[in-house]
């Protein structure tokens, strides 16, 4: 019986530690987005960004399938509120170990005021436009 009880308590947090805070039309109407990404600025610091985590950095091929929109993503893990800010899709095409491009990679990096996170594919987030 205590078994049970645990595994039951065990699923319902395990299922409470997944859910996200929902965005609210109030909350995107008034979230402060920050500055508008300018162009030069955030492809040079996505292409920063990139060389620095890759382990073949030269040449990454970084293509910019979708230009800064504005949007959320939860930053700080799901239960804690939404950042609100532009989020960037690019795609990104790296050498692997034999020296050989390989295919694109879909990639997204969230800007707020002149700040680069790198978006994992576990994070949520959302273009609001």
């Amino acid at each position: 019986m205590k078994a049970d009880l645990r595994s039951l308590l065990a699923l319902l947090l395990l299922f409470t530690v997944g859910c996200a805070t929902p965005v609210t039309p109030e909350q995107i109407a008034g979230a402060d987005y920050g500055t508008v990404p300018e162009a030069s600025i955030y492809q040079k610091a996505i292409q920063d960004l990139v060389q620095q985590s890759l382990l073949e950095p030269f040449p990454a091929r970084i293509r910019i399938i979708r230009e800064p929109q504005k949007g959320y993503a939860y930053l700080s893990g799901r239960r804690k509120p939404p950042e609100f800010g532009y989020i960037v899709h690019v795609g990104i095409t790296a050498k692997n170990f034999m020296g050989e491009y390989r295919s694109e990679k879909p990639q997204q990096f969230f800007i707020k005021n002149e700040t680069l996170y790198l978006l994992n594919k576990s994070d949520r987030a959302e273009v609001v436009e």
